[in-house]
């Protein structure tokens, strides 16, 4: 091993300054941004619990909803079927068309073929069989 001469250990020592220096200087710099980060984690954190919270809880909420609607609709078909099961029973002799019927029941009118037909050469009702203009030529230039 060298001997080491007293200007090698004073350039040592200046080193070793400098580069506690430098090292406290660059901890201290860099300290103020990795207390942001680690924030910045827990608050994404908190924020990805609180999220999955919502949707779990959303999740719940449609979930009873369509319970409670299907039940609503069950409901409905019992008292459905127990006032057809009564209007049968108590008024049997009635020969007009039970409240019940299913004919009455569905949405589609009834109208014969010929209406549709004759309604398919007329003008519909709502138009007034003069122009709008909405197409005209702009007349000033």
């Amino acid at each position: 091993m060298q001997n080491w001469t007293p200007e090698m250990w004073q350039a040592a020592a200046i080193g070793l300054v400098i580069g506690l220096i430098l090292g406290y200087s660059l901890l201290r710099i860099t300290k103020g941004s990795i207390k942001k980060q680690i924030k910045t984690e827990t608050e994404l954190q908190n924020v990805k619990s609180q999220l999955d919270s919502q949707k779990e809880q959303l999740e719940k909420h449609f979930a009873e909803s369509a319970d409670l609607l299907k039940n609503l609709a069950q409901d409905y078909q019992k008292i459905y079927q127990h006032l057809a099961k009564a209007s049968t029973d108590l008024l049997p002799e009635h020969q007009q068309p039970t409240l019940f019927a299913p004919q009455l029941l569905s949405s589609e009118p009834t109208d014969s073929v010929d209406e549709k037909e004759d309604n398919l050469d007329t003008q519909p009702k709502d138009y007034s069989g003069q122009p709008s203009g909405l197409l005209k030529e702009s007349t000033s230039k």
